[in-house]
């Protein structure tokens, strides 16, 4: 299965997928309606981890003076 690209934002995958969220949990979609934008949701929600698990890796590459690594802990 091919992946599909997302071009947003980070910002407005999460604006996008709280939307989503809102219209599954009114239950007015109908059942294919609801089917497309789970899937659309699982899509987002990975696109959002993924560049979630890039800035940390970013962050660690860089100590506060900006050369050396120190790890960044949740």
């Amino acid at each position: 299965m091919e992946e599909k690209k997302i071009d947003l934002t980070y910002e407005q995958a999460v604006s996008e997928l709280e939307g989503i969220i809102g219209k599954l949990e009114s239950g007015e979609a109908t059942l294919d309606e609801s089917i497309s934008m789970y899937s659309r949701g699982m899509e987002l929600s990975k696109f959002c981890k993924e560049k979630l698990d890039d800035i940390v890796k970013r962050i660690n590459m860089l100590g506060e003076d900006g050369k050396s690594e120190t790890p960044f802990t949740e």
